[in-house]
């Protein structure tokens, strides 16, 4: 499936039609009973990184609305980029709906480029929520700029950017910067904590954070004058196209980036690779899985407590900062967009390739 029928699928397989076809789900999740039980989540992160306050969010709702209302812990498993996390995951997850994992864009990218180290199979677990989050990229206002609009005042400039790989989340970043025709200086294996507190050292000079990051940090560095926001990579409508991000209309989208540094509308392999990425770290960017084996019936409550909780107006009242704006897709929902970011084209694969190699020296 495209990524033009994505959202329209959502709406038509995801919340609305769940909400819809609820009495069915609790029908066939009747047999699924966590009385007395502790669930673990894994995250393959360190504590108070996206992913983990994505899942502290959803872990006191999912305690109310899974059958039995079981007690829900949350394991950082930190490091490797997501890789160990996952693979310990893959290998002593078992399929009884006690063991679920929290995933990012990271965890998605190393699966895509088949690192030596990755052993775990994303596309084949099971998937029970997947949450598109946006992402800005800002800059420090030494650069001489003040807004959006200054971004082409950028390009000659040697700029600093830190991450933690050139194949982690970071990818989409830098090849958004590469189509920009910005000069980056990359830091390598450092985390998002981290970076920013680098740049606002003045050690890093261009920066990012996906939404919730943003709006928690980023923004108390704009509102003291020492962070430029530039761009949001924007979100994919139902008719897939790619518009403002809703939690950031007042800033530009990356394609309107791109036109207003270029003169004109981004086209071609290198944008459709930026496209391939953004399906992997916008689109696909946190997600909620079970094992891959875990019987349907276990599933479903699953599936069905979710419906609920992103239903719940406490919740949603409570995690604005973690999916507010964005489409939600649960369960089967969520399989096209996984799909999309985890099965690139041969194009897509050949510029990526060459651009790693040619400017990171990283052969996939």
């Amino acid at each position: 499936m495209d990524s033009k029928s994505l959202l329209g699928r959502a709406a038509r397989i995801g919340i609305v039609a769940g909400l819809a076809g609820l009495p069915a789900l609790q029908a066939a999740a009747q047999t699924a009973d966590f009385t007395g039980k502790r669930i673990e989540v894994i995250v393959p992160f360190a504590p108070g990184g996206g992913s983990d306050v994505y899942i502290r969010a959803l872990q006191p709702y999912l305690e109310i609305y899974l059958p039995g209302n079981p007690t829900i812990l949350v394991r950082n498993v930190p490091g490797g980029g997501s890789i160990p996390g996952a693979n310990q995951f893959q290998d002593r997850a078992k399929p009884d709906g006690l063991h679920a994992i929290v995933v990012s864009a990271s965890t998605v990218a190393n699966f895509v480029f088949r690192k030596s180290k990755v052993n775990y199979q994303l596309d084949k677990w099971q998937p029970v929520l997947l949450s598109p989050q946006g992402a800005v990229v800002y800059a420090a206002p030494s650069l001489g700029i003040k807004g959006p609009r200054d971004l082409p005042m950028l390009k000659g400039k040697p700029l600093v950017f830190g991450g933690e790989s050139a194949t982690s989340g970071e990818l989409r970043i830098i090849v958004s910067m590469e189509l920009l025709g910005l000069d980056v200086k990359h830091v390598w294996g450092l985390r998002r904590g981290p970076v920013r507190l680098a740049f606002e050292r003045g050690e890093m000079s261009i920066n990012y954070d996906s939404a919730p990051g943003y709006l928690k940090n980023a923004t108390k560095l704009v509102k003291a004058g020492k962070a430029v926001p530039l761009y949001s990579f924007g979100i994919l409508d139902e008719k897939g196209n790619i518009v403002r991000d809703p939690n950031f209309k007042d800033l530009p989208s990356f394609p309107e980036a791109y036109e207003q540094v270029h003169g004109k509308k981004p086209s071609g392999t290198a944008y459709g690779a930026w496209k391939a990425l953004m399906q992997m770290g916008i689109m696909a960017n946190k997600a909620l899985f079970l094992p891959a084996d875990t019987p349907k019936h276990i599933v479903e409550a699953w599936r069905t407590a979710i419906r609920k909780v992103l239903a719940d107006p406490d919740f949603q009242k409570y995690a604005a900062a973690v999916v507010e704006g964005y489409p939600q897709f649960v369960g089967e929902a969520a399989r096209p967009v996984i799909k999309e970011a985890t099965d690139l084209s041969p194009e897509t694969w050949n510029w990526l390739k060459g651009y790693l190699k040619q400017k990171h020296n990283v052969t996939l």
